[in-house]
């Protein structure tokens, strides 16, 4: 059984001597919304009247936080940010006076203030570049290309930096996140080595406690767009059918229901929408339509010391145990660290882009026949 380690620093300083009392720790990291975390701890009445840890200075709002895990190993950071939030609970009963501390990771200090500024003859990753940097983040931001020429069009942010930041990622299809003191702005990364196998009913090698996934045949679509361009006056049409993103499974969505009327793909046609041309288009049809390729998802539970790996989403994990359909490599989207009395437990949300595996796995043990390394 590994050990689990948790190391919890608060204003750069270890917080070791709460580690005694502390009742759970939660962090909670998805693929698209900022990383969240939550601390609880028991407020106990003093003699003279004051209260512990209540006003204790290092649970003030922004006060800077970091959670590392760790199992059989050096502590692993999952979490960077600042408390935002402090809530002291009084109640009849003196055992159940409890003090909640939740806060969210560095992107939090990107979504204070509303701007309105103008982005002339720049390249949305220019501009993902300079905010990044004016926060004091580097910054890992892919070339998006396209340069907005303020004859034909300027890039205006009526939002905070955050939110703008989100709108562009968006567009481009890429996935856009602070980690520790980086900025990310960036195609997903669907070739990295996966980084755990999640063995389900797999006899000794079980290592997932749940899991349970769904198929959704009405997902998919081709993504459509038709714009007046303004130099020429003449009418652009782009539809993106197809995704130049990595399939993670060896055949893609439901193809439907056969020959007749509604029985070919569902088109999504994009209305209301300004671009500066057919590129710009292209890229926004496009991250739109594999957003929408993720037709499998699902969902499960472990506890981290049976899993031996540590989560986070925007990685891969590989699946096996769950019949030759299912089995295969899946995209961690959602990811929910949770340290109680009973352990360290992982839940966690899947999606894939594909059925039946690829032949590419590597399901580590020759495991049950059937399936390439035992995926059955």
């Amino acid at each position: 059984m590994l050990v689990e380690t948790i190391k919890i620093e608060i204003d750069g300083r270890e917080a070791a001597d709460i580690y005694p009392d502390v009742t759970y720790v939660e962090v909670e990291l998805d693929d698209e919304l900022p990383g969240m975390f939550r601390l609880r701890l028991p407020m106990l009445l003093r003699p003279d009247g004051s209260w512990t840890f209540l006003d204790d200075e290092r649970f003030r709002a922004w006060t800077p936080v970091v959670i590392s895990v760790g199992l059989d190993g050096p502590p692993e950071e999952i979490i960077s940010g600042h408390i935002t939030h402090a809530k002291p609970t009084f109640d009849p009963d003196p055992t159940r006076c409890v003090l909640d501390v939740w806060g969210l990771d560095g992107s939090v200090l990107l979504d204070r203030e509303d701007r309105l500024t103008a982005w002339p003859n720049r390249k949305d990753s220019d501009i993902a570049t300079e905010i990044f940097g004016a926060y004091g983040l580097s910054s890992e931001v892919q070339d998006t290309e396209v340069v907005h020429d303020d004859a034909v069009s300027t890039i205006i942010q009526r939002e905070t930096d955050w939110r703008f930041l989100g709108r562009l990622a968006r567009r481009n299809g890429f996935e856009c996140y602070v980690e520790g003191t980086t900025g990310h702005f960036r195609a997903p990364r669907l070739d990295r080595r996966p980084q755990a196998l999640l063995a389900v009913h797999f006899g000794d090698e079980t290592n997932v406690d749940r899991l349970s996934l769904e198929v959704n045949g009405m997902t998919p679509a081709n993504v459509a767009m038709h714009q007046l361009e303004r130099d020429t006056r003449q009418v652009l049409s782009v539809t993106v059918d197809s995704a130049d993103e990595r399939r993670l499974g060896a055949t893609g969505p439901p193809a439907g229901p056969g020959a007749g009327p509604g029985s070919g793909p569902a088109t999504l046609v994009l209305g209301q929408t300004v671009t500066t041309g057919a590129a710009e288009m292209t890229n926004l049809c496009r991250g739109i339509f594999q957003q929408q390729e993720w037709f499998v998802t699902g969902g499960g539970e472990a506890a981290a010391n049976e899993l031996g790996a540590v989560l986070k989403p925007r990685g891969t994990v590989t699946v096996k145990g769950i019949g030759e359909t299912f089995s295969g490599v899946y995209l961690v989207s959602h990811v929910v660290h949770s340290f109680s009395e009973d352990g360290y437990v992982q839940r966690f949300e899947v999606k894939r882009n594909g059925l039946l595996p690829t032949g590419a796995e590597d399901f580590a043990a020759a495991g049950l026949p059937g399936l390439p390394g035992g995926a059955r």
